[in-house]
């Protein structure tokens, strides 16, 4: 169960230092962090769990960070979930596809901590 009033912030991407290092950040930063190493099981978690914010990567084994946004918008329960595109593919067509596909904040890697953190309280506001 997670610590009451902290939000719930899952983080799906197949590179386990990735994973960490966010999950460190976010936890410090007061918030409940889930993960997932693929796609799948990002939807999986995302249907039990119901988080506040979802941070999906492009390149992910199973499901694309695109197709799991796909599933979340047009999800009854999940259709409005915020989410962020964190990915190391930094083309315009990849940010153009991340808006097409739903996402609300597209941000590449390597990342800044205050960019991310920045994007997630403006996107807890909305």
């Amino acid at each position: 169960m997670p610590q009451e009033g902290k939000k719930i912030i899952l983080i799906a991407d197949d590179s386990k230092d990735i994973l960490l290092v966010l999950q460190i950040r976010l936890e410090t930063a007061g918030y409940k962090v889930l993960t997932a190493g693929d796609g799948k099981a990002a939807w999986e978690t995302l249907q039990k769990t119901k988080p506040d914010l979802a941070i999906l990567d492009i390149q992910m084994p199973y499901l694309n960070g695109w197709e799991v946004c796909r599933k979340i918008r047009q999800d009854r329960g999940l259709g409005s979930l915020p989410v962020i595109i964190l990915t190391a593919k930094s083309q315009n067509q990849d940010e153009l596809m991340s808006y097409e596909c739903g996402a609300d904040r597209y941000i590449s890697k390597p990342f800044d901590d205050a960019d991310l953190l920045k994007a997630i309280k403006e996107l807890e506001g909305a």
